[in-house]
Formats: structure tokens, C-alpha cells, sequence
């Protein structure tokens, strides 16, 4: 069992997901242990089918492990109820994912300030002034989702998930839909997510030029964690992850 110490912001411990009964029960998580520090960025990647989205789903208390454990800040998430399972959720990570998820009818301030709102909390000016400079929309707050590129539709959910001030960004594909500029500046907002702010980010990708951005990769295999990389680089990230990729019969 891997320990917490004072750096560690999640924990995953021995986590397993599986789908389905019987014969028909699909293994998605194997048991996979991983430990995220504060100001951290993390890539988690492997081929189509890992499960790395089922483990950020699980770390970050979206959906429910079959076994093992996710540790928030010390805070073993099965402990939790609804309620506080979502206030965690809230407060304490915010997520951004492939689709934008932004609310057609809202402005794009008051889809950033939702998560506040329906906390029945006001924004602070001076960080809510930072993370709209952070993301370079001052001039769009007034316009609504439809009036926004995707790349600007997805520096409102950024925005939105960077409001609360949450210790962990979980990010599932954010770049997918976007073209390179627009992927690029997510990930150079993540990046300064980690070493300006301290946030502990963790991405989804399949991309390794996104993945080159991270400070560690975790590579996922048939629902095991099989492999790590420091420091890693585009090149670097795409010869590991053809080890991984299934072997055409001949």
C-alpha cells in the first residue's frame, strides 16, 4: 500500500473497475497504484481500451471502483457520501474534458463562475481577473458559446474548472476537438497550472505531442499501469507507446 506524505494531493491505490457479470465481465482496471504531488503535471496514455480514462474517472470520484482505493488530499472518496463526494468534486478538482459541456443559453463569464454560483459563492475578483487573463478571453465574457470557436469554448471551460481554486485538474482528451494552436495553448495553461499555481494536473491523451508537456507520463495497458516516463518528449512518448500497441497476426 503506498503511503501519503505531505507533497501527495491523489492517490490510487490498487484500483479496479470492472464492467458486467460472468462471462460477460470486462476487466477495466487492474489494480493500479499511483501516487500525484502538488504542482505536478501527469499524461496518463495508452492504446485505445487501457482504461485510462476509467482510472482518472475513478481517482477523481466520477465513477466508483469495483476495488482499491482513490485518495483526495488524504480523503479515502468510498468514505463519502453523496453529498460530500460532490462537494469534493466542487471544490477540489476541476474538470475539463473533449466536449466543452458549456450551457448554450449563459454568457461566457457565467459559465465560468458556474460552479460558484451554484454554491451559492461570488467569485474573488483579483483570481477570477488572473484566470480570465490566463486564458485570454476578456474580451469574449459577454458573448455565449455559440458566438466562440471551440478553441475559446474550451478556454471557458478551462476558465470554469480553474474558478474555484481546486488542487487538481483532471482533463480527459481536452485537446481532441481543438486544431494544434488552439491544443497548444490549453496545454501551455496547464503547464503554468503546475509550476505557477502548484495544481496537480492530470491529462488524458493519446496524443504525444500533448503528452510532451507533462512533467511524467503513466502508460496504461489492458487496464495495468505497465510503464513511466520522466521528462518525456513527443518522440520519446511515441517509441514507448508502440510497445504497447497491439502486434498485427501474420
Amino acid at each position: 500500500m503506498a503511503i501519503m506524505n505531505e507533497h501527495t494531493v491523489a492517490e490510487a491505490d490498487r484500483l479496479g473497475k470492472v464492467y458486467g457479470d460472468g462471462d460477460a465481465a470486462v476487466v477495466a482496471l487492474d489494480g493500479v497504484s499511483a501516487r500525484f504531488g502538488r504542482g505536478e503535471f501527469t499524461a496518463i496514455m495508452g492504446p485505445s481500451g487501457s482504461g485510462k480514462s476509467t482510472f482518472l474517472h475513478c481517482l477523481a470520484g466520477l465513477d466508483e471502483p469495483t476495488s482499491g482505493t482513490a485518495r483526495i488530499a488524504g480523503t479515502d472518496l468510498g468514505s463519502l457520501d453523496d453529498e460530500d463526494l460532490t462537494r469534493v468534486r466542487r471544490e477540489q478538482i476541476g474538470f475539463v474534458f473533449q466536449s466543452f459541456n458549456l450551457l448554450p443559453t449563459l454568457t461566457a463569464w457565467e459559465n465560468i463562475v458556474l460552479p460558484l454560483s451554484l454554491s451559492g459563492r461570488t467569485p474573488e475578483k483579483a483570481w477570477a481577473d488572473q484566470v480570465v487573463a490566463a486564458v485570454g478571453l476578456e474580451d469574449r465574457l459577454g458573448h455565449r458559446p455559440a458566438q466562440l470557436s471551440g478553441g475559446q469554448q474550451q478556454r471557458v471551460a478551462c476558465a470554469r474548472a480553474l474558478i474555484t481554486r481546486p488542487e487538481i485538474i483532471a482533463a480527459d482528451e481536452p485537446t481532441g476537438n481543438l486544431d494544434s494552436r488552439s491544443g497548444a495553448q490549453i496545454l501551455g495553461l496547464f503547464r503554468r497550472c503546475a509550476r505557477e499555481w502548484r495544481q496537480t494536473v492530470l491529462m488524458v491523451t493519446h496524443d504525444p505531442l500533448a503528452a510532451g508537456y507533462a512533467d511524467r507520463v503513466l502508460f496504461l495497458a489492458d487496464g495495468r499501469l505497465v510503464d513511466e516516463m520522466r521528462q518525456p518528449t513527443p518522440d520519446l512518448v511515441l517509441e514507448r507507446m508502440r510497445r504497447f500497441e497491439p502486434q498485427e497476426v501474420r
